[in-house]
């Protein structure tokens, strides 16, 4: 296995780990992203909790790599200790 991920030619799929709603789509997807790996979609932080690849095309999963994500806590995520001030829950007033 490589040290960096993969793009391949399937989309990825980020979904919620508890609802399995879709966070976000990419079209060129990531592959093996390993479990504990953080990821930042939307601007929040999740961390991987499971992944799969799915071949059916017909099913509930769509044929591509599906990511499921829990929200990182405070204790754990690194981002939000090196820069908090982007992860705010008031956005900037113009």
């Amino acid at each position: 296995m490589a040290d960096s991920p993969c793009i391949y030619r399937w989309s990825t799929y980020f979904h919620d780990g508890d609802t399995t709603d879709v966070l976000y789509q990419q079209e060129e997807g990531i592959l093996n992203l390993p479990i504990g790996s953080g990821v930042l979609v939307l601007g929040k932080c999740y961390r991987v909790v499971d992944s799969w690849f799915s071949y059916d095309d017909n099913g509930t999963f769509n044929l591509g790599q599906h990511v499921f994500l829990e929200k990182a806590t405070d204790e754990d995520n690194r981002l939000k200790r090196i820069d908090p001030h982007y992860f705010r829950d008031i956005p900037d007033a113009y």
